[in-house]
């Protein structure tokens, strides 16, 4: 455990260091979230807030949808984006051949992204209430937390499965591209489910994100605890339960393959 500790401690050391070094970056995630809230905010008054499916508040709704997938979508495109720069670096010989699992790699190279993701939601939920006037009264914080944690679980796991992908075919991945289009297509991150057209509802059930965001909206929106929540966790924990052993596996047989291909050292 203390070793864990430390290595987690070196990599987010790193990785602070590295970030921090280019001073402009917190200023454009500060202005990037501001845009984003205004273009909701602007939204909210061209749709109006008429429709049940919205809760009241098509910027709350729309708030929530936003604020939740930034760290869901980072367990995904931060793994991939962090195996493909150690591809072109050269450094997944090191990864292969670390004491450390492949699969523990990968969650400390993750590890900064995922965190920065958090920050970043949590940034446009505050914004929002401080700015915009959102808010949550009777909020489940541990309700939402549930499902957010749950719902990073399993993105960690497609994301692993994505660079397994890439340290395989040494580009980017369909995987992650299909699963980040049926993402914003039909998990109800500006829109609800329920509008879709009834042959995409099964399509949305395979998507992690429907779930966590309906986790989400029915702690943050309307109070509900982790028992009133008990389908849609018991969904994501399914998913995570799958996703992450099998992706740890596919993760181990690609850098096995690559290794006897003697293509680990190729980008």
């Amino acid at each position: 455990m203390r070793r864990a500790a430390s290595l987690a401690a070196a990599f987010l050391r790193r990785d602070v260091l590295v970030d921090f070094s280019y001073r402009g970056s917190l200023v454009f995630k500060l202005a990037g979230a501001l845009f984003s809230l205004w273009s909701l905010y602007f939204l909210g008054e061209a749709v109006g807030n008429s429709s049940p499916w919205f809760h009241g508040d098509f910027f709350r709704f729309a708030l929530v949808g936003v604020s939740i997938t930034v760290p869901m979508r980072a367990g995904m495109a931060g793994v991939t984006g962090r195996v493909r720069e150690l591809q072109l670096m050269g450094g997944l010989e090191t990864l292969a051949s670390a004491p450390v699992s492949p699969f523990g790699s990968v969650l400390l190279l993750a590890l900064y992204p995922l965190l920065t993701a958090i920050f970043q939601g949590a940034l446009m939920l505050f914004l929002g209430m401080l700015l915009f006037g959102a808010r949550f009264p009777g909020a489940s914080v541990l309700g939402a937390a549930s499902g957010l944690a749950l719902g990073m679980a399993a993105y960690l796991g497609l994301g692993i499965l994505s660079a397994s992908f890439v340290v395989i075919f040494k580009r980017g991945d369909p995987v992650a591209w299909a699963v980040d289009a049926l993402t914003f297509l039909v998990s109800g991150i500006f829109y609800p489910v329920e509008v879709l057209p009834r042959f995409l509802h099964p399509v949305a059930a395979l998507v992690p994100a429907t779930h966590a965001l309906r986790a989400l909206r029915r702690s943050l929106l309307e109070g509900a605890g982790v028992a009133s929540l008990a389908g849609e966790l018991a969904a994501l924990a399914a998913f995570a339960a799958v996703l992450l052993p099998l992706s740890a596996v596919v993760l181990r047989l690609a850098l096995r393959r690559a290794a006897r291909d003697g293509s680990l050292g190729q980008a």
